[in-house]
């Protein structure tokens, strides 16, 4: 599952928004709160954070491992919850004016059919929400 929004930002400014893990909370409204967060600095492969998540009217945890990062460009972590591992890559293309930015999850479980836990139009609702206020706050912030 993919989806992307269109940034009225430099891609600099889109990754500072994105890297600052510590402020999601602050500003997506899906994210209720982050610990153990990185900054813009120090993501590296390897490193555990944790956040919570507004899922169908629920606070959800979920604890995620960095597994790749491309500085400016890429961000990626997993985690599993409920036997079910999740993928989840965060990128950044460059535009003229603008740039793209792109959620891609990719879920995947030996024992649970999948749309049980994260039932497909729950996770593009919340994608599309982060994505939104990104763009919202990445065109704001200076």
């Amino acid at each position: 599952m993919s989806s992307s929004v269109l940034v009225d930002a430099p891609a600099k400014r889109v990754w500072r928004v994105i890297s600052d893990a510590a402020r999601w909370s602050e500003w997506a409204d899906v994210c209720t709160r982050v610990w153990d967060s990185l900054d813009e600095q120090t993501w590296k492969p390897g490193h555990k954070f944790g956040f919570m998540l507004k899922m169908a009217g629920k606070s959800v945890p979920f604890s995620v491992t960095v597994s790749r990062i491309k500085t400016g460009k890429l961000i990626e972590w997993k985690s599993t919850k409920f036997t079910i591992t999740a993928v989840r890559t965060i990128s950044i293309e460059l535009g003229n004016d603008q740039c793209k930015v792109t959620d891609s999850k990719h879920f995947s479980s030996y024992v649970l059919p999948i749309r049980f836990a994260y039932p497909r139009k729950v996770i593009r609702r919340m994608t599309e929400s982060w994505l939104s206020d990104l763009k919202q706050e990445a065109e704001l912030s200076e």
